[in-house]
């Protein structure tokens, strides 16, 4: 089913503000934002877990189900027709995180949940959709992929005009480089089933901001099929 903005926000006037574009077959990426291991399934007895349990089930369940299986056959897609891929990562770079914004190190990790940091299981991309050696990975120390880091520089090297964005969480690392992206002055397109964030109304908020002014939204059915075609 396709995902059209003027049916879920039927008084915003899209004709006049919105930003429309189709997707250049050889000069678009896959953007593949913070699928790190630790954020494959949230845990039951975590303080969110316990204190929002309708948001760990929710979480778990798009991710299974919705988000990675759409990731995998994005990849597959790109990797065939030799389309570019590339990954962000986010958090600690080390161990003690003093690299990290005074706002980040607030979120110190909990005692009992395994450590998150360069070069570790929860740190790195999730084994499901791993990159290969010749796709780039980005690291960050900040939600949008595009601050302080080699990714702008590194797709125009690329010749990249075009990004599909997919990834979590949709309402802050997603859709903070999804309109970054489009300031920069590349077509952003945020994959809707291939995202994920807490609750199904911060999806259609993120998914509502990107599509009323800095980009385009579309379903993973729809983004093989235009890129086909």
């Amino acid at each position: 089913m396709s995902w059209h903005a003027p049916e879920r926000d039927p008084e915003w006037p899209f004709d006049l503000f919105a930003t429309d574009f189709q997707l250049d077959s050889t000069a678009t990426a896959l953007l593949i934002v913070d699928m790190q291991g630790s954020d494959l399934r949230l845990d039951t007895d975590s303080e969110l877990g316990q204190r929002y349990p309708q948001i760990v089930t929710y979480w778990n369940q798009r991710m299974e189900k919705v988000v990675l299986p759409n990731i995998s056959r994005l990849l597959d897609s790109f990797r065939s027709a030799g389309r570019r891929v590339v990954y962000t990562r986010n958090g600690r770079i080390t161990p003690h995180g003093a690299e990290l914004t005074a706002r980040l190190r607030r979120h110190e990790p909990k005692a009992n949940t395994p450590p998150r940091y360069r070069d570790t299981p929860a740190y790195d991309i999730m084994p499901a959709i791993a990159p290969r050696e010749d796709e780039l990975i980005v690291d960050k120390l900040t939600s949008g992929a595009f601050n302080a880091s080699i990714l702008d520089h590194s797709l125009r090297n690329m010749g990249v005009s075009d990004v599909v964005i997919v990834g979590i969480a949709t309402d802050m690392c997603v859709f903070g480089t999804a309109r970054v992206a489009a300031e920069l002055g590349y077509n952003a397109l945020l994959c809707e089933d291939a995202c994920a964030t807490y609750t199904a109304r911060a999806q259609e908020d993120a998914m509502l901001m990107h599509a009323r002014v800095f980009g385009r939204v579309a379903t993973t059915d729809d983004v093989l099929a235009e890129l086909d075609s």
